[in-house]
């Protein structure tokens, strides 16, 4: 029994020289570690907001920026993005919702953003002649999976709405 001990022994020391080997005198860093593995997972900071983002919005107008949706529709928000450089843009939808063509768009900074919310003519459910505008800031949590946001702006018809609130998380 003891010869297999010693061989184990042996054979773990090998391991860890070979290991320190490959990592250079037993030091590591993660660009050397993320380019020797051409497969190592994307992090979200990396892949910033490109992407489908989902969750819920509301404001004042009781009715996400006085468009007619229902709870369950704003509860049911999504924002498909794409980022190039410090601005995004892309598609807003709402579930159960098949109207206009609805968008977003912004800019980035770092782990904060301003963005637009617009909703054109005859996108609005009961309002098919009403426009919607949106603007905003948010911020992204530590990991960058969630985008928390506050928004003010104007329905064409009903005028005015605040304290807007959007909660999306990466899908």
């Amino acid at each position: 029994m003891r010869p297999v001990r010693s061989l184990t022994v042996v054979a773990g020391i090998a391991s860890v020289v070979g290991l320190l080997a490959c990592t250079g005198s037993g030091r590591s860093s993660s660009s050397s570690m993320s380019s020797a593995n051409p497969l190592a997972p994307t992090s979200a900071a990396s892949a910033g907001l490109t992407g489908i983002w989902t969750g819920s919005a509301g404001d004042s107008s009781g009715s996400m920026m006085g468009a007619g949706l229902t709870t369950t529709m704003m509860q049911g928000m999504t924002w498909q993005l794409t980022q190039t450089g410090g601005t995004f843009s892309g598609v807003m939808q709402f579930q159960g919702y098949f109207g206009g063509r609805m968008s977003v768009s912004g800019n980035i900074d770092g782990s904060t953003g301003t963005f637009t919310m617009n909703i054109p003519i005859g996108s609005m459910m009961m309002m098919t002649q009403c426009t919607a505008t949106a603007t905003g800031s948010f911020d992204w949590d530590g990991v960058m999976s969630q985008i928390q946001g506050i928004y003010t702006g104007t329905n064409s018809c009903n005028g005015a709405f605040n304290n807007g609130q959007v909660l999306l998380t990466r899908h």
